[in-house]
């Protein structure tokens, strides 16, 4: 029997090494397989330096997106929607443009029951930002009562950057707020560590409380 080696090993020795190898490399390690993918849900709408997608959980199956220069715009949870309507628009009030807008939004949770919904956005002369609270239009639900509107809370910034922006409610029904550490770059003035201002925090507020 002809019997070829290589090295200190048989033909046969090699061979099994490389089955042993490759079994290994496909079943212990499986080719990656995405478990998601992306699709353009509404290919009809269009919106203007959207910020946020939200839904008012008002039983409506409808959806907002906050677009930075000052407007909500509402429409049916539909792929086929082919419109938004104008939901807010404050954009007069607004200062947008970098890290600058109308940033957030959030619903109360009784939205249903009172119709209230908080934003925050960035405001000049002096620059900062503005924590707000507004009730939709009891004659039109895809519409807000711009007269409704009640300022909670303002804090200066010291820079168009690193505002923060994301507003949420938690399930302590709290109204939990994020700002960002007031700009530049390496926060400068050491708000994140400063206690003493509100920049660089979490906020938690209680929006029901009447103190």
């Amino acid at each position: 029997m002809l019997r070829v080696s290589f090295g200190l090993f048989s033909n046969r020795q090699v061979l099994m090494r490389c089955i042993i190898f490759l079994t290994t490399l496909f079943c212990v390690h499986p080719p990656a397989v995405s478990q998601f993918f992306l699709k353009d849900r509404f290919q009809n709408l269009s919106f203007s330096s959207p910020v946020g997608l939200y839904h008012p959980n008002d039983g409506t199956d409808r959806l907002c997106v906050v677009e930075q220069g000052g407007a909500i715009r509402i429409f049916p949870d539909d792929s086929s929607a082919i419109a938004s309507k104008v939901f807010l628009d404050i954009h007069d009030k607004v200062v947008s443009g970098g890290e600058l807008g109308l940033l957030g939004l959030a619903f109360h949770p009784h939205y249903p029951a009172n119709g209230y919904f908080y934003v925050d956005y960035t405001r000049n002369n002096p620059l900062r930002t503005v924590i707000s609270r507004f009730r939709v239009s009891p004659l039109n639900p895809d519409s807000a009562d711009l007269s409704s509107e009640v300022i909670l809370l303002e804090q200066p910034q010291p820079f168009t950057n690193h505002n923060g922006g994301q507003l949420a409610f938690g399930p302590d029904g709290y109204l939990y707020i994020g700002f960002g550490d007031g700009g530049s770059g390496g926060d400068p003035f050491g708000n994140g560590q400063n206690r003493s201002t509100l920049l660089g925090k979490i906020l938690r507020i209680n929006v029901d409380s009447a103190a």
